[in-house]
């Protein structure tokens, strides 16, 4: 099968419709800045894309035959949409619209995302973000799949530590531990609570994909000699704090996840402090330069910084 290679051309249409609004080759060639030499030719190569003549002379100007003024209707659109194109593509480049889609572990979604996304939407309106809450392994996976432009993660490492893999990587937050305790507990009159006035505690996890928090309390445990006895586990930090406010244990918690602390529920430092949980953010290597992938980074930068301080 053969197929006809003649293709209309944008810059030709741009002339021919130029030509047809001014009537005659020498005004349009003002308008445009060109030659009349160079809108004639030109216009030659366009009548021989579109396979028909595109004007007849009309006394000391040109008009449209029916193929011309056709084709100057339609060039009219099809430029229209070429600058809209141009203008979307700009703002698509520049960070002004766009999407930015980002996954969070759920304690770091409700106690930094709100505010992180409140901000991009205030600087760049025309972006969507769309969050999702995953553990890590689901995170890092949608994000190496293209599925998320960005994620926030807990890593074993802190700065200055992190691998060099497929990811590019800025550090956010260390988000510290704080030991719960029943308001009657007789510890809970101390500002820092020692560990070892725990080891004959009851003691309730939260669980989870991750389940960082039962390694740390087992190794901190393990360092002042003794080995904690769990009594309950829970999945949520909120309904951790509901065993503790009931009086049934201790448990330790980071703090981003004590966005909203239970009556009944005393939180206290503890001394030695055992090493935080290192919250990272993560993209693509070719997306860390884009500019809505830049601005919700800072947001977020932003918003652990507000954290830390209150």
């Amino acid at each position: 099968m053969l197929y006809d290679c003649r293709v209309l051309n944008s810059r030709l249409l741009a002339v021919h419709r130029t030509v047809v609004e001014e009537g005659s080759l020498t005004q349009a060639a003002a308008a445009l800045g060109y030659t009349v030499s160079a809108v004639s030719q030109q216009l030659s190569q366009l009548e021989a894309q579109a396979g028909s003549p595109l004007f007849e002379k009309a006394g000391r100007g040109v008009r449209p035959t029916a193929a011309g003024t056709l084709l100057a209707e339609h060039a009219g659109r099809i430029l229209r949409e070429i600058d809209d194109a141009e203008t979307a593509l700009a703002d698509l480049r520049d960070g002004r619209i766009g999407r930015i889609r980002i996954v969070t572990f759920p304690s770091a979604g409700e106690s930094l995302l709100p505010e992180a996304i409140a901000t991009v939407r205030h600087v760049l309106p025309g972006v969507h973000v769309r969050p999702t809450v995953d553990e890590n392994a689901g995170a890092l996976r949608r994000l190496r799949a293209g599925e998320v432009e960005l994620v926030v993660v807990v890593e074993p490492f802190g700065p200055g530590e992190e691998p060099d893999d497929d990811l590019h990587r800025w550090h956010l937050h260390d988000d510290e531990y704080r030991i719960l305790l029943p308001q009657g507990h007789p510890l809970a009159r101390r500002r820092v609570v020692k560990l070892e006035g725990l080891s004959d505690a009851d003691w309730i996890l939260t669980t989870g994909p991750d389940d960082y928090v039962r390694s740390t309390t087992n190794d901190i445990c393990r360092r002042a000699g003794f080995s904690p006895r769990f009594i309950a586990e829970s999945d949520e930090f909120s309904v951790t704090q509901g065993y503790v406010a009931a009086g049934m244990g201790v448990s330790l918690v980071p703090l981003l996840a004590l966005v909203a602390v239970r009556h009944g529920v005393a939180v206290r430092r503890l001394g030695p402090p055992p090493e935080p949980r290192h919250i990272w953010l993560a993209t693509r290597p070719s997306l860390r330069d884009e500019p809505t992938v830049q601005t919700m980074v800072q947001a977020l930068q932003g918003a652990a910084a507000r954290s830390a301080a209150h």
